[in-house]
């Protein structure tokens, strides 16, 4: 028995299949500017392109005042080794105040730079872009929201240093509700911890290779990751 479709029938599944690809498209120009915007460039304000900047070893942490706000030590932990499992970045659990710890974290209620209420989360590099340090200054008094600062600084610290706030990232701004990692967020620590992307990788070529890397995890068509991916140059300069 034979099918045939009418001409509005064969228009609409057409019209559907372009919209499909189109969509699929969107996504991949999506991520690709996500991550330029939060591992490639120095800060919301600035739009400098940056080099990677990432872990290349084992991640020795340690709670400096863990005393000060102990119910709140392990939810700490937590999302600095789920970014880390990400990552494929080993996490050894130190005491308090080992010297050999190269990642930090403080309890700390008086914010950074006399801004009381903060959270904030950093990372030292050194000149081969290889990042040896991460710290963290958790404000015990963010109860309504610590599992999210819990989870978004350290991104800073495993080097996505800015926010990509169009995104749908526990980094954004806009999702303030998002307290814990998003499908995209996922895509982007894989990426930059991706072999292919090394310490010190300028940021054109970083932009273009972690594109073709998000195009693999998003299944996007080959036709989409060329015409996405080619011309990257990193992140937009800001006007």
């Amino acid at each position: 028995m034979r099918t045939f479709l009418g001409p509005l029938l064969l228009m609409a599944l057409i019209g559907a299949s372009c919209a499909a690809d189109a969509q699929s498209r969107q996504a991949l120009v999506d991520a690709a500017r996500a991550f330029d915007e939060s591992a490639l460039r120095a800060d919301d304000n600035n739009a400098r392109p940056m080099p990677v900047r990432k872990w290349m070893g084992t991640v020795r942490l340690s709670f400096a005042n863990a005393s000060t706000a102990f119910g709140l030590v392990e939810p700490s932990r937590q999302g600095i080794k789920t970014i880390a499992a990400e990552a494929g970045v080993a996490v050894v659990d130190l005491a308090g105040g080992d010297t050999s710890a190269n990642f930090v974290v403080y309890f700390d209620e008086n914010g950074l730079n006399g801004r009381s209420g903060y959270c904030f989360g950093s990372a030292r590099w050194d000149k081969a872009k290889v990042i040896t340090r991460g710290e963290l200054r958790l404000n015990p008094t963010r109860i309504r929201d610590f599992d999210r600062c819990a989870i978004h600084e350290p991104m800073h610290s495993f080097g996505f240093l800015s926010h990509p706030h169009s995104a749908e990232s526990v980094l954004s701004y806009v999702f303030k509700g998002q307290r814990t990692l998003t499908e995209l967020d996922r895509y982007l620590i894989r990426t930059l911890y991706d072999p292919q992307l090394v310490p010190g990788m300028p940021a054109a070529a970083a932009s273009q290779t972690a594109c073709r890397i998000l195009a693999k995890w998003l299944k996007s068509p080959s036709a989409d990751s060329d015409a996405v991916c080619n011309n990257r140059s990193g992140p937009v300069t800001a006007n």
